[in-house]
Parts: structure tokens; C-alpha cells; sequence
């Protein structure tokens, strides 16, 4: 069963991947139209209850088809409905023969009537009131007298206490969270031709989850990061700290080794650097750490870091911590070597083939469904989600799956994988769960990748990634 919200992700990847909502909802209507004729052929009279969204324009599509072969009526919401796009006003238009008002209804005998219920679909966001709580309440009503229930995708009102409670629901792709046969009635999943891209892989549709500030929110509402690594490298945390800022975080606290505290700092005024020492934990360290972790809303732990110098930092950190983390570079074979360190905890790993081969102790393999196969394995081994990189990043929490193609060759360069942690460590410190964190960070750092190699090609930098972030997001949410 998948969330409400990813099927107004997968509608606008198909709109993507060239199939645009105007043809889904005419497959909808044929969908809808021979249910009607195969499971209520006895009901000789069909109405349609249709709002002002897609949920209406189904109903709408249906009913010219419905209405070759059955006496066919279209009741809007209210007289003066107005249709939500120029799509659903053209549907409107086209059954406007067939409409007319709830009187119609006075007039049908309850065993001759099929009300299709086109009132309210998936998108709604909080309880019926006013007119549709009417209109629930009289298709309730009227079932009860005898007249049967057809719902389309979900039942107007659900998943909220007072809904439509229909003998029948026609849905689309796939069962929405929460459907039974107690709300729902029997349930069909009708197949209206979205595209295997956009069920499987990550598209612009994913950038509906970005986390967009609301316009009262003040300096650490949106997203505070604690960046932690950089005992040989000092690029890496810097990458992963301004990838976070450039995807919104407010904050971003970098603690490095004290010998690279002041290297780290001048990267760029933006980063903020903290010193512990050296590589190693003393109980005066632990607490400095700490303080900064908890001050945070996500963490990043590896980045620029050797197992050798840093293990003993990353074992005892994931243990202390509940903080949602990002576990990168040599913090992975720590994890590969403790399988149970995440247990409970709300992490990332973002592990590259050789890492894989750290984190769980066998290569991913080489075709697509052999590391689809071993990463959601091991996802649900570890208890946390894995993103695999790769020409197509695999992601996983070891019950759903997400593939991501964008990117190119040109990120080969070193630093990428840093910026991708810093990005995800974002979505995760504005309360994005990993899953969706590491879905729309993999899109996301993609995404940049592609801006960035049409202008630089194969001589792209990591640097020139985090400075495209912005356009990705800025894109996409336009």
C-alpha cells in the first residue's frame, strides 16, 4: 500500500516521462466505465457525484462513455461548481447534456441506481464539512435505501472517520494506505497506464516532498546539521556542510580534529568549525561533540575520515545518539562491522560498491535487480535505509524501493559523494524521514550533476554541485 502523497509524486513524474494527466484521466474513464458494465449490470440508472478536482474529471470522463450504454447523469458538487483547471472545465463543458441536480436522484428507484462517487479523491487534507459532508451523508443514506455505491480511487472523505462507505472502489495503481474492506467495499486496482519510470524511479513529482519554509519561520526552523569527520581530508566536511546549507538548512555546525579546525574555517565564512582532538574520543571530547549534536536536528558522521583514525569516534557517537544521522565514508565499515549499531535509530547509509562490500560483507552485484535485491536485504538487516550509488542510485528501507537515474559520468570527480550526504543530512534535519530524505537528496544531487556537466562537462567540480543545488530546488518547486 503507498501514501496519499506518492500518488501526486507519481502523477507529476508521468506528466515527466511524457504521459500527461489529461491521458491518465481518459484511461481512468474507460477504467471506470467497463467496472460499471461488469459489475453492475443491473443497475439501469448511473449518476455521478463530481467535484471540482481530477477526482470530478474521472467521474466526468466515465460518464460520456458510461452514457452510450446506461441512462447517464452528471450532478456537479454545487450549481455554481467551478472546475479546479482549464482540463476539468473542457471535461465539464463536454458533459454538460448529461447534467443536472440531486432532484434527479428523487426520481430513480434505489434498486435501478448506481451513484459513482466522483466527489473528493485522495488529495484532501483534513475532514468533509459544508456541502461535501452533505453530499457524503446522502450517498450514505441512499445506500442504505437500496441503491448501490460505486467509489472512485478512494471513498469522498477518506481516510477521515465520515466518509462515503460504498459497496465498491475502483482505485488506480496501487491500494492506498489505510483501504480495507470494511471502508473501501470491495476494492479494484485498475491500471490506467502511468509509466514503469514513474512508479520506480524519482522524478520532478519527488520535489513535492521538499520541506518549503513556511514565510513565518526564523533563523533554525528550517533545519539544523551537525557535520562530524575530516581526520585526513578537510574537503570532505566542508563539501557536505555548504551541500546542506544550499538545500536549505540554517545551521550547519562542522566538527573536525582540532589540527583542522582552522583549514576547515577557511574554506568559506559560512562554515562554522569546531575542534575536538585529534582523531580520537576523550570523555572531554565526547561532551563537545555532544553539545553539538544536541543542538541539531541531523547528523552527519564519516565524511574525510579513515576507519583506523575514526572508529572509535563513530561507534561511541551513533550509540549516544538519537539525532536522524547520514553515515558516510569510513563510519560505514564501523557499522559493517557492529550490524546492530542502527538498530532503532532513524539513519542513512550512503555507501558507493566498495563501501557495500565494507557495509555487509558481499559486493552488490552487477545487474539492476541483483542490487535492488541486496540492498533491500540488507536495509532491513541493518535496520536503516541504504542509498547505493551508482549510474542508477539504488534506495531502500528494506520495505520500499526507489531508483534514481539522474546524474552522469562527470561525478566521478571526488567530493560528490560528501555533497550528497550533505544534502540528505538536510531533507532529514526539516523532518523528512530517511527514506524520502535519501529518495529526493539522490534526485536532487543528480540533478545538480546534470546542470553542471552541460556547462563544464567532464571537468566538473563537487564545488560547481553545491552551487547548482539552488537552481534544482528554485526548478522544480516553480
Amino acid at each position: 500500500m503507498m501514501e496519499f502523497y506518492e500518488f501526486r509524486i507519481i502523477d507529476r513524474n508521468s506528466e515527466a516521462a511524457g504521459v500527461p494527466v489529461s491521458r491518465l484521466m481518459d484511461n481512468a474513464g474507460s477504467v471506470i466505465a467497463r467496472s460499471i458494465e461488469t459489475y453492475f449490470p443491473e443497475r439501469t440508472s448511473v449518476v455521478f457525484i463530481c467535484g471540482p478536482g481530477n477526482n470530478g474529471g474521472d467521474g466526468m470522463t466515465a460518464a460520456l462513455k458510461v452514457s452510450a450504454f446506461r441512462e447517464t447523469v452528471v450532478v456537479p458538487a454545487s450549481p455554481d461548481m467551478v472546475p479546479k483547471s482549464e482540463m476539468l472545465r473542457q471535461r465539464y463543458a463536454a458533459v454538460s447534456k448529461l447534467s443536472s441536480s440531486l432532484d434527479v436522484l428523487d426520481r430513480i428507484p434505489p434498486e435501478r441506481l448506481l451513484i459513482v462517487d466522483c466527489l473528493l479523491g485522495y488529495g484532501v487534507d483534513r475532514p468533509p464539512e459544508g456541502r461535501f459532508l452533505e453530499l457524503i451523508e446522502m450517498m450514505n443514506s441512499l445506500r442504505k435505501k437500496g441503491a448501490a455505491v460505486l467509489a472512485i480511487d478512494v471513498p469522498s472523505g477518506f481516510p477521515y472517520p465520515r466518509h462515503v462507505l460504498p459497496d465498491m472502489t475502483i482505485t488506480f495503481v496501487d491500494m492506498k494506505k489505510g483501504m480495507d474492506e470494511e471502508s473501501c467495499g470491495k476494492v479494484v486496482v485498475g491500471d490506467i497506464g502511468i509509466p514503469e519510470t514513474a512508479l520506480n524511479y524519482t522524478g520532478p513529482g519527488d520535489m513535492l516532498l521538499y520541506p518549503v519554509p513556511s514565510a513565518e519561520s526564523h533563523k533554525g526552523n528550517n533545519g539544523i546539521v551537525t557535520v562530524i569527520g575530516g581526520s585526513i581530508f578537510p574537503g570532505a566536511p566542508v563539501f557536505s556542510s555548504l551541500a546542506a546549507y544550499r538545500t536549505g538548512a540554517d545551521l550547519v555546525y562542522t566538527v573536525v580534529p582540532s589540527r583542522m579546525a582552522g583549514t576547515v574555517s577557511s574554506f568559506s565564512p559560512n562554515i562554522m568549525a569546531f575542534g575536538f582532538n585529534e582523531g580520537e574520543l576523550s570523555e572531554k571530547t565526547l561532551n563537545s561533540i555532544i553539545h553539538w549534536i544536541d543542538r541539531s536536528n541531523a547528523v552527519v558522521i564519516g565524511p574525510g575520515t579513515t576507519y583506523d583514525s575514526f572508529n572509535s569516534v563513530a561507534e561511541t557517537l551513533i550509540t549516544r545518539t538519537d539525532k536522524p544521522m547520514v553515515i558516510d565514508a569510513s563510519a560505514i565499515e564501523t557499522v559493517g562491522r557492529r550490524k546492530d549499531l542502527l538498530r532503532g535509530k532513524k539513519a542513512v547509509i550512503t555507501p558507493h560498491a566498495v563501501e557495500f562490500l565494507k557495509l555487509t560483507g558481499e559486493m552488490p552485484g552487477n545487474s539492476l535487480e541483483e542490487r535492488k535485491e541486496k540492498v533491500q536485504k540488507w536495509s532491513a538487516k541493518i535496520g536503516a535505509t541504504i542509498l547505493l550509488k551508482g549510474r542508477i542510485d539504488i534506495v531502500s528501507d528494506g520495505t520500499r524501493i526507489k531508483l534514481n537515474s539522474t546524474g552522469n559520468p562527470g561525478m566521478t570527480v571526488g567530493g560528490t559523494g560528501d555533497v550528497l550526504t550533505g544534502v540528505v543530512a538536510a531533507l532529514m534535519s526539516k523532518g523528512l524521514d530517511p527514506f524520502n530524505s535519501a529518495r529526493l537528496g539522490a534526485y536532487i544531487n543528480g540533478s545538480a550533476g546534470d546542470i553542471c556537466f552541460r556547462e563544464k562537462s567532464y571537468g566538473l567540480l563537487s564545488t560547481d554541485l553545491i552551487e547548482a543545488i539552488p537552481e534544482v530546488i528554485r526548478n522544480s518547486l516553480s
